[in-house]
């Protein structure tokens, strides 16, 4: 009895070790199989490709700016100069560069001159005798001493006529001087033009502000100025062409030249800080002056008018899609370019332009032909494999 009870009891003992033997191999088969399936899920990425091409941006960039003459006058009154003699032109006189526009009181400057010129005479005619006549010298009779006597009296000459001739010089400048002065008494136009401001009612007093007595302005000859942002100068260049619009003439097109970008800030706007957010269109950076000369017919365009300007990109060369290039400082740039035969990527350094919402501008770095990563990521090294889709390389 006991003996088969015995028996009994090692199957039951074997067979429930065989379940607890299959149960766990099932369990460790989920378990390898799980891992299998969580590490095929972690996909390689795969990258796009775009060959290095010639092209032209297509950016535009808007400006604003006031339509002022681009050559006119102001004449201010100079109480240095006395009083106001006589205005000789109008409101609406047409005058020539050189015509005298008004004149001071040249009372004290014409004696100031005629003093000057009588000094001179004077000094011209010193000169005159002493060349002429000289210094006499009286012979004793001793030829030694009568030797002696006329070399003193050449250098006594001499000396003279240096220091006459250094007073004569000095007198010259005077002369002129009072000459200068007697002409400013007189002021003349500096452009041909029309007078549009002329105020007679000036008052002589050292602590008013500048007085305004002629402004001639040539009205056909018209610029465009205004100031642009520190991120419109690095891509707008002197030469690029514009086209403008006025909201007094919707309807109307004018167009125009870029002739003149400041290198430098104005004085109001040089020591600002710029937004880091250049998008927004809130900055207070710094501001550079440029001007645009018309290159079209003036027409309805008149001073004083605002106009909006849109500069169209022209800058032409070597272009990547703007994905494609990476920095990691703000001021070194790099791409990716992609050799098919080792499907491996190299990084190199470029230079980049100008840009537009679809393409970079590279000015070195690079050559037409070159492939590109076109949507690199951040993890990528060089001389690494990666995977390209074929069918989406341009």
């Amino acid at each position: 009895m006991f003996k088969g009870k015995s028996k009994a009891f090692k199957a039951t003992v074997i067979g429930l070790v065989a379940l607890v033997v299959v149960a766990i191999a099932g369990i460790l088969g989920l378990g390898l199989m799980g891992g299998g399936t969580r590490q095929s899920a972690k996909a390689e990425s795969t990258y796009t490709t775009a060959e290095v091409k010639e092209g032209k941006l297509t950016s535009t960039t808007l400006l604003t700016g006031t339509v002022k003459a681009n050559e006119e006058q102001y004449v201010y009154y100079d109480s240095t100069k006395g009083e106001l003699a006589s205005i000789a032109v109008n409101v609406g006189d047409q005058v020539t560069a050189g015509q005298v526009l008004l004149s001071y009181d040249s009372t004290e400057a014409q004696r100031a001159y005629d003093a000057a010129v009588r000094a001179l005479n004077k000094v011209d005619r010193q000169i005159y005798e002493l060349s002429t006549y000289g210094v006499v010298v009286s012979e004793t009779g001793d030829e030694q001493t009568d030797g002696e006597a006329t070399a003193n009296a050449q250098r006594t000459v001499d000396g003279q006529m240096r220091d006459l001739q250094d007073a004569r010089a000095d007198a010259a400048d005077a002369v002129n001087k009072a000459q200068e002065a007697l002409n400013d008494t007189s002021v003349k136009s500096t452009v041909a033009g029309t007078v549009v401001e002329v105020n007679r009612d000036v008052t002589k007093s050292a602590t008013s502000t500048a007085q305004t007595v002629v402004h001639i302005v040539n009205s056909g000859s018209l610029v465009v100025s205004g100031e642009m942002s520190e991120y419109n100068l690095a891509n707008i260049k002197v030469g690029q062409e514009v086209k403008m619009t006025s909201k007094v003439y919707p309807d109307k097109t004018w167009t125009g030249k870029v002739t003149y970008i400041s290198d430098y800030p104005d004085n109001a706007n040089g020591g600002g800080t710029s937004n880091a957010n250049a998008g927004s269109g809130n900055t207070s950076g710094a501001k550079y002056p440029f001007k645009v000369t018309l290159t079209s017919d003036i027409g309805d365009l008149k001073q004083g008018f605002t106009v909006n300007i849109q500069v169209s990109g022209n800058q032409s060369g070597l272009m990547v899609p703007v994905g494609a290039v990476m920095t990691e400082d703000s001021t070194n740039y790099f791409v990716y370019t992609y050799d098919k035969a080792s499907k491996k990527i190299k990084r190199v350094p470029v230079e980049v332009g100008g840009a537009d919402g679809a393409n970079q501008q590279i000015t070195s770095g690079l050559k037409a032909g070159d492939i590109v990563l076109a949507n690199p990521t951040l993890d990528l090294k060089d001389g690494q494999e990666v995977t390209v889709d074929d069918n989406a390389t341009d």
